[in-house]
């Protein structure tokens, strides 16, 4: 039908506006994740081969994230699983270790032709997503991180366009590889018309450089599911691991489903985060009581004199005494101490039980601090626990050798016989010997930290001797004599 006034040129503007009109896509960059079986109620109607293989879809894999199909979703979505893959793998050191490894590479895109100018500040842009998802790994917030950021129209362009300066140096350094597929053309001009403009969407030779620079050296593996119609009942995969790096380890794995034309982004079940676990139920506060001695507990072995150092010695006790305290080393009293079978009942008399009274508060006690040497205690009527004692235990006064001492002598209570460094310690001004811990402690009277602190004075008699001889008296030390 033809128009007044228009010209066969004004029919061919029209034709050709029409041809290249492109409808206003909305939605998100990158959606939440929504169940798979979405997808087979999208193709219900559609192809009996499509609803097959869309129908068999969510047995496998059960969610997808939509990718809006404006020409850059494929990149999108590779560089979305990417860094969700690093999230997924659970290490927040793993963010540093790309940082560093994505830094290196750009002695390959200086090499490429690349200056370093051209790509810094979207370069720089990747490397601040990967620093705030590692910082965000430790607040439980990385995957709303990651898809705010994708959201963001600027941001994940500049990701984006870091991306294709990666694919397009890549294949300029591994030309070899790449050019084999890509029939009359060089490398150059494919990168210059097939990956570096801005609405190209990615192809299988792009699509493979990618893999290779990005994936693949971070150990993560890529799995693309065709939704076309050839036979079969399911979808077509094809999955690259990277074989070459990290003995073939993956630490995640990134699923594209292919429509013609458009990649979206699917996941199994094994690539979902756990769910949170569920509150715990508020509980009712329980009232907690707690009992305070009020007395100290008293051992009435120590009321024994000489008892109280020889039965804090493992194994050592009144109820079971050891067969070394009945050796001949301890005389005969130790021996008819625990010999005797009279029964305890006629060796005490009951003590009447004092009226109770009511006990004071604990009060903190001061430690005093003690000697070295025990002080000999004023002899006492040996009295045997009430009910204390798991054996009747006969207790009566043992004579002792004579000590050297006599002093000592009337000090002198129960079935050891003491030395005399450990009664008095006026006895033991003059030891016959020091040992080099004894002489560092505070116990030693020569020490500024003891109570009785007397320094040792030095006497040139002690250590030196004077020698007569024909000539003249001499003086040399004793060790030397």
């Amino acid at each position: 039908m033809a128009y007044p006034g228009q010209t066969d040129e004004d029919f061919a503007e029209m034709q050709k506006l029409s041809n290249e009109y492109e409808p206003e896509i909305t939605g998100p960059l990158v959606s939440e994740r929504q169940p798979s079986s979405n997808i087979a109620s999208e193709y219900a109607s559609a192809d009996p081969v499509y609803q097959a293989k869309t129908s068999a879809l969510p047995q496998k894999y059960s969610h997808y994230r939509m990718v809006r199909g404006d020409g850059k979703c494929g990149w999108r979505a590779i560089g979305f699983g990417y860094f969700e893959a690093l999230i997924h793998f659970g290490d927040s050191n793993k963010f540093l270790e790309e940082e560093t490894r994505l830094r290196s590479m750009s002695n390959v895109l200086n090499a490429a032709g690349f200056a370093t100018y051209t790509y810094e500040d979207f370069a720089d842009e990747a490397f601040e997503l990967l620093r705030k998802l590692g910082t965000a790994m430790h607040s439980g917030n990385a995957s709303e991180v990651l898809q705010e950021t994708f959201n963001d129209d600027m941001l994940q362009n500049y990701v984006i366009t870091y991306l294709r300066i990666l694919t397009a140096a890549w294949m300029k350094a591994h030309q070899p590889e790449y050019a084999p597929w890509l029939l009359g053309q060089t490398i150059d001009h494919y990168c210059d018309v097939s990956v570096m403009p801005t609405n190209s969407e990615i192809e299988n030779v792009s699509l493979s450089a990618l893999k290779d620079v990005l994936l693949s050296p971070s150990g993560i593996a890529l799995e693309i599911l065709y939704l076309d119609r050839t036979e079969g009942g399911e979808v077509n995969m094809h999955r690259f691991d990277p074989v070459s790096f990290h003995g073939g380890f993956t630490i995640g794995t990134i699923r594209l489903l292919y429509r013609p034309g458009h990649y979206d982004i699917l996941y199994k079940m094994e690539d979902l985060p756990p769910p949170p676990p569920p509150p715990m139920p508020e509980q009712a506060t329980i009232p907690t009581y707690l009992q305070f001695g009020s007395s100290t507990h008293n051992e009435h072995v120590f009321d024994i004199a000489g008892m109280d150092f020889m039965t804090q010695i493992p194994g050592m006790s009144c109820i079971n005494p050891h067969q070394a305290w009945m050796s001949p080393s301890y005389g005969n009293g130790a021996s008819d101490f625990f010999a005797t079978t009279a029964p305890a009942q006629q060796c005490a008399q009951p003590i009447a039980a004092p009226a109770p009274t009511p006990t004071p508060a604990p009060q903190p006690q001061q430690i005093q601090p003690q000697s070295m040497y025990a002080v000999p205690a004023t002899p006492t009527h040996y009295v045997a626990p009430p009910n204390e004692l798991s054996q009747e235990l006969a207790i009566r006064t043992i004579s002792h050798a004579p000590l050297a001492n006599a002093s000592l002598q009337q000090h002198v209570a129960g079935p050891f016989r003491p030395s005399q460094y450990q009664l008095d310690v006026r006895a033991c001004a003059h030891m016959p010997f020091q040992t080099t811990i004894f002489k560092n402690s505070h116990y030693n009277t020569a020490h500024f930290m003891n109570e009785h602190f007397q320094p040792e004075e030095w006497r040139p008699d002690d250590e030196y001797v004077t020698i007569t001889s024909s000539s003249k008296p001499t003086t040399r030390h004793k060790n030397c004599v």
